[in-house]
């Protein structure tokens, strides 16, 4: 348990917001870490210390179709973080960029509440 809440305090530290999804009761179900980075979203959903996804998705993309992933991956939560934190940076020579499968459930721009806000120049 301290190296998975380790691991959650270090994306915290990296930047990434975080959400509380909860059930139709009202009960916390999942947590969500995200953090829009040059076009991309970098994102984890984890439902418990075993059970994790994280992925990397276009800001933008066409609404009319299932969200698509560059890169994911499933898993424990403190290797989907390693894994997360480790990608290259968008727009380095490795980082990934062709889509690779849908990945609805980590398409935080169509499940966020608000709208996220870019800075002037920003690429979205």
């Amino acid at each position: 348990m301290d190296l998975a809440l380790s691991k959650v305090i270090e994306l915290r530290e990296s930047g990434f917001q975080f959400l509380h999804l909860r059930d139709e009761d009202g009960q916390l179900d999942r947590i969500m870490a995200f953090k829009q980075r040059r076009g991309f979203i970098d994102s984890i959903l984890f439902w418990s210390e075993t059970e994790a996804r994280a992925g990397r998705l276009p800001a933008v993309r066409d609404s009319t179709r299932a969200a698509q992933a560059v890169w994911i991956y499933e898993g424990p939560l403190v290797e989907a973080v390693e894994r997360l934190l480790d990608l290259p940076e968008p727009g380095a020579r490795n980082a990934p960029t062709l889509m690779k499968r849908t990945a609805s459930d980590l398409a935080v721009v169509t499940t966020l509440p608000f709208k996220l806000k870019l800075p002037p120049g920003a690429i979205a």
